[in-house]
């Protein structure tokens, strides 16, 4: 079996990411073996040696929310999805992957795309015919057959949604994904449309459950997650207009919440949508802004997303202490608390013994500086080096 030994200035171990200074982290095919201070490291014969200096190795990042075949770099993007061809939208998403796991990101959550491209794509990763992070699909997302946007697949009734659920867990998912309220509010309006039924919505958690899989929800707020909540949906995807009534039912919930904040807080990624959909996303920024802080204030476990700007989850980190995090929650965000959302806690998301070997280096110290993780010379995936620019 081959041995890798990471040699770092600064390595984050354990899920709580406690920095350890000049350590070794030795790796046995595609898992990590040990950690110890660089002077203890044992001589392995033909081992191979990498020094990383003036970096912080860590976990590779877990990307909570994003959709393969959607790329928020392409002018239009969310139209594309009306008139692609699978193929096109394919092409799409082998460029997001590689854009994603360059970036450091060595796992990926991916919350529902058209034609199963998701679930290909994701066999495909694990059979090493495509370079990318390893994937968890959602398969087809389900929406109300009067619903908005382009992704999810118009259902009525429980029984439409049983069905499509039934056909995403016969595919492989690994979770269902539920499309409940729009994306973008009304900059007029408090009030949020809800477009599935409590019914409807305890239905897709009672078929997941069956198969031992979780349920996410688009849902910005409302009464759409009032009723997640009540159907038993663990996490709930964005949040964007939360009351201090929503808060209060969040922090007295199980829910996880996935904070997908650039789409809002990121003015770059405005030269890319319609015009129409640009102004709204400024004209709501400042009232998303005070909702975020407020959701976050209330201390509910959190993870991070992009929703589909591959290569710069690392501005969500950014966002989430600068809506009030600790930096060390804003990290887990992305690792260990992103590795149990995902139902993978006991495999990635940490550097530790007996862990999957997925592993980068960053530029400088991101517990002093979260921009560092903007500069990553350094993947490792399952144990290979798939980007080594340390040299």
């Amino acid at each position: 079996m081959k041995y890798t030994i990471l040699n770092a200035d600064k390595v984050l171990c354990g899920k709580d990411l406690i920095p350890q200074d000049h350590m070794s982290v030795i790796i046995e095919g595609g898992t990590i073996k040990e950690i110890v201070p660089q002077n203890e490291c044992p001589s392995i014969e033909d081992a191979e040696r990498i020094t990383l200096k003036d970096t912080t190795v860590m976990p590779g990042m877990i990307e909570c929310h994003n959709h393969l075949s959607i790329d928020a770099t392409i002018p239009e993007h969310l139209e594309l999805l009306a008139w692609s061809t699978e193929c096109e939208l394919t092409l799409i998403a082998l460029d997001g992957l590689k854009k994603d796991l360059m970036s450091g990101v060595t796992t990926a959550r991916c919350m529902g795309n058209r034609f199963y491209i998701d679930v290909t794509l994701k066999k495909l990763i694990n059979e090493g015919k495509v370079s990318g992070p390893k994937l968890l699909a959602a398969g087809i997302g389900m929406k109300g057959s009067h619903g908005a946007g382009y992704i999810g697949s118009p259902h009525c009734g429980p029984e439409e949604i049983r069905r499509t659920a039934r056909e995403n867990l016969k595919k492989g998912v690994d979770l269902l994904k539920l499309f409940i309220t729009p994306g973008v509010p009304d900059p007029a309006s408090e009030f949020v449309p809800s477009f599935l039924s409590l019914e409807e919505i305890s239905m897709a958690v009672n078929e997941a459950a069956r198969k031992g899989l979780t349920v996410s929800a688009h849902c910005i707020g409302g009464q759409g997650l009032k009723d997640c909540i009540d159907g038993g949906v663990q996490v709930i995807e964005h949040m964007y207009l939360c009351t201090p009534e929503d808060a209060d039912r969040l922090a007295a919930s199980n829910c996880t919440v996935d904070f997908t904040s650039g789409i809002f807080l990121d003015p770059t990624r405005e030269e890319t949508l319609s015009p129409a959909n640009a102004r709204k996303v400024r004209l709501n920024r400042p009232r998303v802004r005070e909702r975020l802080k407020l959701l976050m204030s209330t201390g509910i476990p959190y993870v991070l997303g992009t929703d589909a700007y591959h290569g710069y989850l690392y501005r969500e980190v950014g966002y989430a202490v600068e809506l009030g995090s600790d930096i060390i929650t804003a990290l887990k965000g992305v690792t260990s608390n992103a590795a149990k959302v995902c139902g993978l806690g006991d495999s990635i998301g940490s550097l530790e013994k007996s862990y999957t070997a997925d592993i980068i280096a960053v530029n400088g110290n991101p517990l002093e500086d979260v921009n560092c993780l903007a500069s990553v010379p350094f993947v490792m995936q399952n144990g290979i080096i798939v980007k080594n620019e340390s040299h």
